[in-house]
């Protein structure tokens, strides 16, 4: 799968914004807000990735892939 779509732009990518405590915060109270649940999981994936995925992992005393598999949509 390409990194650009049709126009040549790269796909958005929440993780790439989460730099703050405060935004973390925000992102994460929107999610929350929204009526689908995988909603909030996706939000939490996406800080997970901001902060790293294996360091989130390690700090929670999981495999890296378990994590990922624990924060996919519909989990």
């Amino acid at each position: 799968m390409s990194k650009h779509n049709d126009l040549g732009l790269a796909p958005f990518d929440a993780s790439d914004y989460l730099d703050s405590e405060e935004t973390i915060a925000e992102y994460l109270t929107a999610a929350l807000e929204n009526p689908d649940p995988d909603a909030f999981l996706i939000a939490v994936r996406d800080v997970a990735k901001a902060r790293g995925i294996a360091k989130v992992a390690a700090d929670a005393g999981l495999g890296r892939e378990s994590l990922y598999k624990a924060l996919k949509p519909g989990a």
